[in-house]
């Protein structure tokens, strides 16, 4: 089973194969659904093509928006110059889209979560037409993911295994498009759906009440994260060909963090409790809302909507930084969040089981000069004699 991570930009796809990821999705700077996201311009996206498939990971390039008539001669433009790179597939929605990336290249497609497939019919036809591979809907559960590959054994499958979750029927919404005049199917959601809602009777309007359904009220259109780590052995088992992890928008240490874990997780014995454990641990040390197992049925009576009051992303620790060298006993790392000296942080590796944790006895500037504590953006030294890997991260836990 393949673990298709996401990259936002140049240095997350390559932190993402660095930390085990089998394939990469990425955006270009038009015709995705991230364009909060830094994408990539078309240096960048030649660039992470190599760095891929130098390391025998596969690159996807999303090109999942619905389009208008007048976006169609700038995508056809594209593509006369996407189809001479090796890009190993294209994502799509818009059967347009499809259609013209069938005519102009020979770059294989598959099939976008936002499309909805929901069964085997649904996915015969995308087939049919040429497609290689379905990314299935959120809301499919796992037997019905697995009717589909064991009637269609030769179209790939790919399911979403983490992260955030959209409250509309696979993501076609219009409550951004509405309320703020930015289209989530064209790429520019803004999350309506975190927002405190209020309802109002129509015989008293401008009377507003709230949505309570305790102390804290409730937010009925925030939906939890998903996340079925604990599930990836049997998940890779019944066939299904590739799990996904949401998130082109997240930090650097979100991608790196959940690639491994994944990773782990899918090649994890089922008696190797201390690795189980580990794993479980470390899904709560990155950026999340309450996790739940999705729609996959493998838990009984638990809700996609949060309960109580709202929260929004929490972990037990924060990214601190991101080394750039380690050498004569020194790592020397970009500073993202302060530490200070007397602070225990945690060095990040690809492998789960090779982290390790420093004590900050010293910390130094740039030119050696001994600091109590860091700043954000500037580069610092400490000491450390464990060998620590090139892409290796730092963080600090609160437990």
């Amino acid at each position: 089973m393949e673990i298709t991570a996401p990259g936002g930009d140049l240095e997350k796809i390559q932190y993402a194969i660095d930390y085990g990821a089998d394939a990469v999705y990425c955006g270009f700077n038009l015709f995705g659904l991230r364009a909060a996201a830094r994408n990539l311009d078309h240096d960048d996206l030649l660039d992470a093509i190599a760095y891929a498939h130098d390391n025998d990971v596969q690159l996807y390039l999303t090109l999942n928006a619905y389009l208008k008539n007048q976006d169609y001669p700038a995508l056809r433009d594209f593509l006369s110059w996407l189809k001479d790179t090796d890009i190993d597939a294209v994502i799509v929605s818009d059967p347009g889209v499809f259609q013209e990336v069938k005519k102009h290249t020979n770059i294989p497609i598959h099939i976008s979560t936002q499309t909805n497939v929901i069964s085997a019919q649904a996915a015969r036809f995308w087939h049919e037409q040429g497609a290689k591979r379905i990314v299935g809907a959120r809301e499919l559960t796992f037997a019905e993911m697995k009717e589909i590959k064991e009637e269609l054994p030769e179209l790939e499958l790919e399911c979403f295994i983490h992260g955030a979750m959209c409250i509309a029927y696979s993501g076609r919404c219009i409550l951004s498009a509405y309320l703020n005049d930015r289209s989530a199917n064209s790429g520019a959601c803004t999350q309506v759906c975190r927002w405190d809602w209020a309802l109002t009777e129509e015989v008293r309007r401008g009377e507003y009440f709230p949505i309570e359904e305790d102390q804290y009220g409730t937010h009925i259109l925030s939906s939890k994260d998903i996340s079925v780590l604990n599930h990836m052995p049997l998940l890779a088992k019944s066939g299904i060909d590739a799990g996904k992890i949401e998130g082109r928008m997240k930090s650097l240490y979100y991608v790196a963090q959940t690639t491994r874990l994944y990773k782990a997780a899918l090649n994890a014995k089922d008696d190797d409790h201390e690795l189980w454990e580990l794993l479980n641990r470390e899904l709560y040390r990155v950026s999340h809302r309450p996790y739940w197992e999705g729609f996959y049925g493998f838990s009984e009576g638990r809700s996609v909507i949060e309960e109580g009051q709202r929260q929004d992303y929490f972990s037990d620790c924060a990214y601190s930084g991101k080394i750039i060298a380690h050498e004569d006993g020194m790592i020397y790392f970009d500073c993202l969040a302060k530490v200070s000296v007397g602070d225990t942080i945690s060095i990040i590796q690809p492998d789960p089981m090779q982290d390790f944790e420093v004590a900050l006895s010293k910390i130094y500037d740039e030119e050696k000069n001994s600091v109590d504590f860091t700043k954000p953006n500037q580069r610092y030294y400490i000491d450390c004699d464990i060998p620590s890997s090139k892409r290796g991260l730092i963080r600090k836990c609160v437990n």
